[in-house]
């Protein structure tokens, strides 16, 4: 018999205090319960279709999707946790069985969903319920809600693994604040990994955002959030790992990598200046989103290999402005969206306020720009670009970015970033006296402390290409000689051997 067994119905709004996850449950369940038993007009279904529209409606306000998934003995609304207390564990457990028996891991939600008619939403809630006598349950209910007029929702089917991965790392970093004990696996290099992970998946989340807005769709940076509060969390344990990201080049997807790099030498550095996480927040979805308006300059000017007319260039300075704009119309909080709009249009101000675009302001640039600015210029002139075949190396950039101290850059935030990343930052190609090549890797002894520079060696391979060598050591910077262990001939451009840095140092 199909049943789905029932919970306390009595229960008040008061009970959700815990959060979203706990109501969007119970709604669920109300809906396929009395969609079972009442027919569309009845009083009873009519209220739990509305009840439940009106749960959703509200998570939609500040995303653009809704996803209810199971793992492990878990439920996960929008990848965080539903908590599982006591006076909800026969509702939780009959969900989790529910889904189960019927081969789905949960179910995905689009925000055609609030406007769908009553009789649809009960629809799919008694099918949910007549899959279960199917050969293939979820063969069959993915079948069934392929028609159009259940275009606002998905099943989950148990072969998508993404979501498992995304909370596996979120888990990875909420856990290391309750469990302090050694790990068995090798942590460092568990910790790179899971980083490279959020890296990947930040990135998908802005790339998304951007087609969204391309699109003039509703973009929520609910994803994004997510990521940015692992690496906050990963930059306050270790930056050297967040450092090494920012290595990360994409010839061809430059604008994201850019975007994304942006952000994590900007969480670094507010860090470094002692940043609390709700300001390393704020700061970093700034940076992330500082080029959003750079989708609205014709890609012709973008990707243009030579230098700019006047007119082009005109509008490859409107791109701060476009930034504001693009980001009013994100889907998220007005209080996020006010704290999220300035940074990105003063990136390109400059210090003394010489650069765009010009306004007749007198008041100085606020923190957060202060801090994009010289993340942004430092990234710009180390990566190569369609009319920049030769970028310059980390260490060279430094030196040209002092050159524009106290008129381009703050003056005290410069020399906290060049301190931070050091005389040769984490990702520059270093060659040693005896010919040796290797990558900068991390600044720090072996507790973490002081300013000693170690290199991956690189060991050129016969069919082309380098294999990692042995990790050493070249102590701290001698404050006399100015000079390592070992002498460093010279530094180079690890894009002049076609070598992505992270791919030996992570």
């Amino acid at each position: 018999m199909n049943t789905i067994p029932p919970v306390n119905q009595t229960v008040q709004a008061k009970d959700f205090s815990d959060g979203d996850g706990l109501q969007f449950l119970y709604c669920l369940h109300m809906l396929i319960s009395s969609a079972k038993v009442y027919g569309d007009n009845n009083h009873v279904l009519v209220s739990a279709v509305e009840n439940f529209v009106i749960t959703i409606e509200k998570l939609f306000r500040e995303d653009d999707e809704i996803t209810l998934f199971a793992s492990s003995g878990r439920f996960y609304l929008q990848l965080e946790k539903v908590p599982h207390s006591s006076k909800f564990a026969a509702l939780i457990n009959t969900m989790l069985v529910f889904f189960e028996k019927r081969g789905i891991k949960g179910l995905r939600f689009f925000p055609s969903a609030v406007d769908a008619p009553l009789k649809d939403v009960a629809s799919f809630a008694r099918l949910l319920g007549r899959c279960l006598h199917e050969e293939n349950p979820a063969d069959w209910l993915e079948a069934q809600v392929s028609s159009a007029e259940y275009a606002w929702v998905d099943p989950i089917p148990l072969s998508d693994t993404e979501l498992e991965e995304a909370v596996a790392i979120g888990e990875e970093h909420r856990q290391k604040d309750l469990d302090r004990e050694p790990v068995q696996v090798d942590k460092d290099q568990d910790k790179r990994q899971k980083a490279l992970q959020a890296y990947g998946y930040a990135l998908n989340s802005l790339q998304e955002v951007s087609q969204k807005v391309s699109n003039d769709k509703n973009a929520s940076i609910k994803k994004a959030l997510r990521m940015v509060h692992i690496m906050i969390d990963t930059v306050m344990d270790d930056s050297n790992v967040l450092l090494s990201l920012s290595t990360i080049r994409d010839y061809d997807d430059y604008t994201f990598t850019h975007s994304l790099n942006v952000a994590i030498l900007s969480m670094c550095l507010g860090s470094r200046i002692g940043l609390n996480k709700n300001q390393l927040e704020s700061l970093s979805l700034s940076a992330l989103f500082h080029d959003l308006g750079k989708i609205d300059v014709p890609k012709k000017i973008l990707n243009k290999p030579g230098k700019l007319s006047e007119h082009e260039f005109k509008e490859m300075r409107n791109h701060s402005i476009y930034s504001v704009r693009q980001i009013i119309l994100l889907k998220a909080s007005q209080q996020r969206k006010t704290e999220m709009m300035l940074p990105p249009f003063e990136h390109h101000l400059k210090y003394d306020l010489s650069g765009y675009p010009q306004t007749p302001r007198k008041k100085p640039l606020s923190l957060f720009g202060r801090i994009i600015c010289i993340a942004d210029v430092f990234d710009a002139i180390t990566a190569r670009r369609v009319y920049r075949t030769f970028p310059i190396s980390p260490d060279r950039a430094l030196g040209i970015m002092q050159e524009g101290s106290g008129k381009d850059f703050d003056p005290l935030l410069l020399k906290v970033f060049i301190n931070m990343i050091g005389v040769y930052p984490i990702g520059t190609l270093l060659r040693l006296d005896n010919n040796e090549m290797g990558l900068v890797a991390k600044y720090g002894g072996e507790s973490g402390d002081g300013k000693e520079l170690w290199v991956q060696l690189l060991t050129p391979l016969e069919q082309g290409g380098f294999a990692k060598g042995e990790l050493v050591n070249l102590g701290p910077l001698d404050q006399h000689t100015r000079g390592f262990n070992r002498p460093v001939l010279e530094s180079l451009h690890p894009a002049v051997f076609n070598i992505q840095p992270a791919d030996y140092i992570l």
